[in-house]
């Protein structure tokens, strides 16, 4: 029995918590932290360019916008989130929940008892073949629905202030670096 609850308490209900933190797909996700990832990488491109220039230093702050939201977007994009998803407060829909027939409302209606006649494997579901067909663009902006559950949008909410503030904070180191460093006066 304590083998049991240990293993509910300590592997099963944190893998649950973090796959319904997702609320985008994987190339949902992944197409995320490649924002996030250009987005500093422009911060340092504007913040090079205005410190290799004849403007003052405190033009180099303008740089530091950048590394906010790409770091917010990578640190969100980490946990599994996307930031424009959890600004509409949206989830997309999962792959089985898109390719939903009558036929198999008709077998999620069954009694738990119902399920020892087939085997507990999804990958000869017919929708497995579907999903795996669609185009990425079509998966990256796929159907949504709202997320009902508030604790799960406190959760979201709580990952996307860590995610601003840490971002705020990298902001404020690289600013803070750039700002010290002398005019280049190039140009």
């Amino acid at each position: 029995m304590q083998t049991v609850e240990n293993a509910l308490r300590h592997q099963a209900h944190p893998n649950f918590i973090r796959w319904t933190i997702c609320n985008g797909n994987r190339p949902r996700v992944v197409l995320a932290r490649g924002l996030g990832i250009a987005t500093i990488l422009f911060g340092f491109l504007a913040a090079i360019i205005i410190t290799l220039s004849h403007a003052g230093r405190g033009w180099r702050v303008l740089a530091s916008v950048g590394w906010v939201i790409g770091v917010a977007t990578l640190m969100a994009g980490w946990k599994g989130m996307c930031v424009v998803l959890h600004g509409m407060h949206h989830r997309h829909l999962r792959p089985w929940e898109l390719f939903q027939d009558p036929e198999t409302e008709v077998e999620m209606k069954k009694t738990s008892f119902d399920s020892f006649e087939t085997g507990n494997s999804y990958e000869d579901a017919p929708w497995v073949i579907k999903y795996e067909k669609r185009n990425i663009v079509r998966k990256i902006f796929d159907r949504e629905v709202w997320v009902e559950e508030p604790a799960l949008r406190q959760i979201q909410d709580t990952i996307f202030i860590q995610s601003v503030l840490t971002g705020l904070f990298v902001a404020a180191v690289f600013s803070a670096v750039f700002v010290a460093v002398p005019n280049g006066n190039l140009y």
